[in-house]
C-alpha cells in the first residue's frame, strides 16, 4: 500500500513538471519579441578540425571521363581508402528544427523526457520570420559546394522564454518547395563536362555529383577520372540528429534574442566509405546518408544577433 501510495506522488510530481516545462504554461508560452534566429554553416571538418592536404589533387588541364576540375568550383573530400572525391553539386535538405529544454531530472531517459518536456519547434507556422529570402515554415536546402564558413540565415522564430540544452534537426525527404532549392539543368555535353548536371531534388534528402582519379601515369598524374551521381534513392532515412549545446541557452523578458548556427562537417561524408563502390553497392550509399546525418553538429549559439560572416 506505502509502494503504490508513493507511485502516485511519483506521476503527480512528474506530470506537475512537465506542465511547468511544457510550452503553453504561463512563463513558456511563445512571446512577440523573444526571437531565436537560425543559420547554417558548413565546412570540411567540424570546428577545430584540421583540414586534409589536397595537394596534387588538382589538375592543371581536364582530365579524361570527369568534369573540367580546373575551371569549376568543388570540393575535395576523402574516403576510407584515402582516396580523393572532388564535389561539383552537393546538396542535402534541412527541416524541423527543435528547441530541447533543459531538465534537472537527468536520471531519466531522453526518450522518456521528450514526452514529458516540450519543446520549441521552429517549422511551418511557428512564428517563422523569412531572412535574407529564406525561413523556416518549409525545408531549406544547402548547397555545400559554397564558401566554406559561410554563415546562411535560415530564419526567425518566436520563441518561449526558457532554458534551452539542445535541438533537433532533420534531413528531410523534398516533397514540395524548399528555400534554396535548385532548379534543374542538364550538364553540358562537353567532355570532360564543363557544366555538371544540377539535380532535380524532389522525393531526395541529397544529391551529389562528384568524381574521382581513377588511373594514374607513371609519375603518378591523373589521367583518367570516373563520375560518381548518388542520392538517397531507397535507402533508409536517418530522420533525426539531437545535438546538445555545450552550455545551456536561456532565452527570458531579459535576455530576448539569440542565435544557433547549424554546421554541417561534409568532410566527413565519406567516413568509412569505398568511392569506387558508390554507384553499384546501396550500401555504400547508405553510409553516405548516414555520415550526413552524423555530420550535423552545433556549429556555435549564444546571446544576441547572428554574429557576421567570418569568412570575409
Amino acid at each position: 500500500m506505502i509502494f503504490k501510495r508513493r507511485g502516485v506522488y511519483a506521476l503527480l510530481f512528474i506530470s506537475a513538471l512537465a506542465l511547468t516545462g511544457c510550452p503553453g504554461g504561463d512563463e513558456n508560452t511563445v512571446q512577440s519579441g523573444l526571437v531565436l534566429h537560425f543559420a547554417e554553416v558548413h565546412g570540411e571538418t567540424l570546428p577545430g578540425g584540421v583540414p586534409l592536404d589536397a595537394t596534387g589533387v588538382q589538375n592543371s588541364a581536364a582530365v579524361h571521363g570527369g568534369y573540367d576540375q580546373a575551371q569549376l568550383e568543388h570540393h575535395d573530400i576523402r574516403d576510407k581508402n584515402g582516396r580523393f572525391l572532388s564535389l561539383y553539386r552537393a546538396y542535402a535538405v534541412l527541416d524541423r528544427l527543435e528547441l530541447i529544454p533543459c531538465t534537472s531530472l537527468t536520471q531519466l531517459p531522453r526518450r522518456v523526457l521528450d514526452t514529458l518536456i516540450g519543446t520549441a519547434e521552429a517549422h511551418a507556422g511557428h512564428g517563422t520570420e523569412p531572412v535574407g529570402g529564406r525561413a523556416l515554415d518549409k525545408p531549406n536546402v544547402i548547397d555545400i559546394v559554397t564558401q566554406d564558413g559561410f554563415i546562411l540565415p535560415l530564419g526567425d522564430a518566436a520563441v518561449a522564454p526558457g532554458r534551452y540544452c539542445g535541438l533537433r534537426v532533420s534531413l528531410v525527404r523534398l516533397a514540395g518547395d524548399a528555400y534554396g532549392k535548385p532548379v534543374f539543368a542538364t550538364a553540358s555535353n562537353d567532355d570532360p563536362t564543363t557544366s555538371p548536371e544540377v539535380p532535380d531534388l524532389a522525393g531526395r534528402i541529397f544529391s551529389i555529383k562528384a568524381d574521382y582519379c581513377a588511373e594514374v601515369d607513371g609519375v603518378g598524374e591523373c589521367i583518367r577520372r570516373v563520375k560518381v551521381d548518388a542520392d538517397d534513392d531507397a535507402l533508409n532515412e536517418p530522420a533525426v540528429r539531437t545535438l546538445d549545446f555545450d552550455r545551456p541557452l536561456e532565452i527570458n523578458a531579459d535576455l530576448r534574442e539569440a542565435y544557433i548556427a547549424v554546421g554541417i562537417a561534409y568532410g566527413d561524408w565519406l567516413q568509412d566509405v569505398d568511392i569506387t563502390l558508390l554507384v553499384s553497392d546501396i550500401a555504400e550509399r547508405q553510409k553516405v546518408l548516414d555520415n550526413i546525418a552524423a555530420s550535423l553538429h552545433i556549429y556555435s549559439h549564444g546571446l544576441g544577433e547572428l554574429p557576421a560572416n567570418i569568412a570575409q
